[in-house]
Formats: C-alpha cells, sequence, structure tokens
C-alpha cells in the first residue's frame, strides 16, 4: 500500500497555514463546548462535519448538509468554537466564555505592558543618570539589553511544552512476525489512516471549505492578505484570534488519535510545537503597541522556523523512508 503523495501535500498546506496564521494568536476567545474525538462515521454522523445525527437534531441542522448556513464554516465547527451553525458568518458568534469586541480587546490590552513606553521611560532616566552625556555605544548596548529582555528566551525546541506520553492513545504495531514486505504494508497502512485522520481534523477545522485545488487557492489568498496587515499595530486581531479557536478546537481532538507507536516521537514533537503557538496568548504585552508587535513577531518567527524544520525534515524523513 502506498501512501498517497495528495494527502501529505495536503496535511502539509493546512498545517502550515495554520500554524503561519495563528503565530498572532493573542485575543483568544475560549468555547465553552465539548470537542467530539471521533473520527467521521457516516453511520453517526451522515455529513462528516464533527455532530452526530443526533446532534444535529438539537441545533436543528440539517444532518446531511456539514454548513447548514452556507457560510463557509462547517456546522461542527461553529458549535465547537461558539458561533450559530445557521447563522451566516459574520455576527453569528454565541456560547462563548468572552466576547469578541473593541472595547474588550482595549480593556484587555490596557492591563497588559507597553514596551515602547517601558522602554522610553527608561532611556529617560539611563541618560539622566550619564549626566545627559551618552555616546552612541552607550545608546546602543542600552538599546540591546533592554530589547534582549522584552524580546525574552528564544523558542527552542527544548523550551516547548512538553506532551505527556503515558497520556498519548498509542497502536502498537506488533508486527515482528510478518516478512519484511508485509511489516512495511502494515505500517504504511498504519501511517496512512493517521494521515487521513489528521487531515480530516485540519480540513474539517479550517475557515472555508477545503475539497478542491481552488478551495485552498482562495484560502492561501485569503490568509496571505491579512498577513500582510498584521504588521501594522492599528489593524485587529479577529482574523487570527479565529484560526486559534478553530487550532484549539483541532488540537483537542487530534491528542486523542490513535497514533502507530513508530510515530509517536513525530506527534508529540508535532504537538508540542502546536501548544506552544496556543500558548502565545497569554503574551502579557499590548499587541497595538510598536514593540509589542516587535515581540510577538520575534517568537512568531521562532515558530515558523520550529515547524518549517519540522516538516522539511522529521515529517518528510519519516515517510521517505516508509515508502522505500
Amino acid at each position: 500500500m502506498y501512501i498517497k503523495v495528495k494527502h501529505i501535500k495536503r496535511f502539509l498546506l493546512v498545517a502550515v497555514c495554520f500554524f503561519l496564521a495563528c503565530f498572532n494568536y493573542l485575543n483568544f476567545v475560549k468555547a465553552d463546548n465539548k470537542n467530539d474525538s471521533d473520527v467521521c462515521n457516516k453511520s453517526i454522523d451522515a455529513d462528516c462535519d464533527g455532530l452526530t445525527d443526533s446532534e444535529e437534531k438539537l441545533y436543528k441542522t440539517d444532518p446531511y448538509n456539514a454548513d447548514s448556513d452556507n457560510d463557509g464554516y462547517s456546522d461542527g465547527v461553529e458549535v465547537k468554537s461558539g458561533y450559530d451553525p445557521l447563522k451566516s458568518a459574520p455576527g453569528d458568534k454565541i456560547m462563548v466564555a468572552e466576547s469578541y469586541d473593541d472595547s474588550s480587546f482595549e480593556n484587555n490590552n490596557s492591563v497588559k505592558s507597553k514596551p515602547t513606553k517601558n522602554f522610553s521611560e527608561k532611556l529617560k532616566a539611563f541618560i539622566s543618570s550619564k549626566g545627559g552625556k551618552v555616546t552612541a555605544d552607550d545608546v546602543k548596548g542600552f538599546a540591546d539589553e533592554q530589547l534582549a529582555g522584552i524580546m525574552g528566551e528564544e523558542i527552542t525546541v527544548d523550551t516547548l511544552p512538553e506532551i505527556d506520553r503515558s497520556e498519548i492513545n498509542i497502536l502498537e504495531q506488533n508486527y515482528d512476525s510478518l516478512s519484511e514486505e508485509k511489516r512495511k504494508a502494515k505500517q504504511k497502512e498504519d501511517a496512512a489512516k493517521y494521515l487521513e485522520e489528521m487531515l480530516y481534523l485540519l480540513v474539517s477545522s479550517a475557515p472555508a471549505d477545503l475539497a478542491t485545488k481552488e478551495d485552498f487557492a482562495a484560502f492561501q489568498e485569503d490568509f496571505i492578505s491579512h498577513l500582510s496587515e498584521i504588521s501594522d499595530p492599528g489593524v485587529d486581531l479577529k482574523y487570527f484570534s479565529d484560526l486559534g479557536v478553530r487550532l484549539e478546537a483541532f488540537y483537542e481532538q487530534a491528542v486523542k488519535i490513535e497514533v502507530p507507536e513508530t510515530m509517536v516521537d513525530l506527534h508529540i514533537k508535532f504537538f508540542r510545537i502546536v501548544k506552544g503557538v496556543l500558548s502565545m496568548k497569554d503574551l502579557e504585552v499590548d499587541s497595538s503597541d510598536p514593540l509589542g508587535r516587535m515581540v510577538i513577531f520575534s517568537k512568531a518567527n521562532n515558530y515558523i522556523e520550529l515547524i518549517s524544520d519540522f516538516f522539511r525534515n522529521d515529517f518528510s524523513d519519516y515517510f521517505l523512508n516508509l515508502n522505500k
């Protein structure tokens, strides 16, 4: 059995888009909803939208239409993320612990640190301590020291959040009694199933339908459009916050997937990076502050490098070796 290249490519594309978009995941909105860990079973979820047919009746959604309100978001994702599956976006936010609006965003940022203001005040104090006589080297040394403190520790694999191996649902691969050819075939079958389940969860958590190449192209174009504006402190983060909610919904379901034992280390590294991205909601900086945005971009760059390295090396090497 050969693992379909198109599945690997689609998984890579969706995952990378999620990671690149979610690095500005600051004003996180928590949805107090249950997540279903089951991968699509059409006997209980006819339209494979993440809601069982019985849940569809409860929410009055169409059990044979994955997107009852035709707004590009599946019913399951909308319910899990706190949106009304019967009302087209935008303006369909419901059932959230904390609503997202401009006033709450401003209030939230008002209690966070403003690095630019702090830097300016410290610079004035530094110049004053020198009696007003400072050299270019003095200023450079001061700036380097302050910026290092503002940026904090560089994010590496070693600093990522840990994943408890004992909590992973591991699929034992006791294939030692099989021939080399049959053992390889079974491992490929297990890997293909794992990859397809991950792909299903990623696609179902995406902010739009990703069934065709055109859908993927539209998603990329929309993402790049938002990304091009994100360096402006005046641009809000609602788009990225929505993706953050979706990433958490994906995470809470995907960590329960059965993982082939030969893929456990790969699985753990991937989800350590996911947890790291999700932890950016706890950054205590004002995202409207210029230096605050610099902190975000610095950490974002760390995560981009980590996820790029993961897909370029760990992920690719595993599937290349499996298909030899």
